[in-house]
């Protein structure tokens, strides 16, 4: 008997624990408004399902379902895309010079280059200089679009271009 009543504890324990749903939502704007004076808050939601809607003379009300616990979650605003590498002629036929803009950048960097379904068609490992432009030969590969991969070696920093043989 006492099993039975411990599995029934058991249960109805994790029947009420499985009902604690957090109240949020995801919206794409909303806000919230209070004049303490005349006894109104107003919160709003873009996004929400409405069930009814009241009218008068001088107002109309739509009632939807909104979460009562309030908060957001913000993403930083991505900067400005970042131009420190350019290539060309692009597109491309035998050759393609590669210039960094970055300064102080004199190193190594590894040169990659992707086709369109991500596999590797070169790899090569060459020394940059600031503005000086460095050339890979793609006299070897398939005309399409590729993307090619630099990873300067002092800072290990990546940059993505895409490039197009001819």
């Amino acid at each position: 008997m006492k099993k039975i009543y411990a599995a029934i504890l058991s249960l109805f324990t994790l029947t009420a624990w499985s009902q604690d749903i957090p109240m949020q939502v995801i919206a794409a704007g909303g806000g919230y408004f209070e004049n303490s004076t005349a006894g109104l808050s107003i919160s709003w939601t873009l996004g929400e399902v409405a069930y009814t809607t009241l009218s008068s003379t001088n107002y109309i009300l739509t009632q939807g379902f909104q979460q009562g616990n309030l908060f957001t979650t913000s993403v930083e605003k991505p900067s400005n895309p970042v131009n420190d590498i350019s290539i060309y002629p692009n597109p491309a036929k035998d050759f393609v010079k590669v210039k960094v803009d970055i300064p102080n950048i004199a190193g190594k960097a590894t040169f990659e280059l992707y086709d369109i379904t991500g596999r590797k068609v070169i790899s090569k490992e060459m020394a940059v200089e600031q503005s000086v432009p460095v050339e890979l030969n793609l006299s070897e590969i398939r005309s399409g679009i590729y993307l090619l991969k630099v990873t300067l070696e002092r800072d290990n920093l990546n940059r993505i271009v895409k490039l197009v043989k001819e």
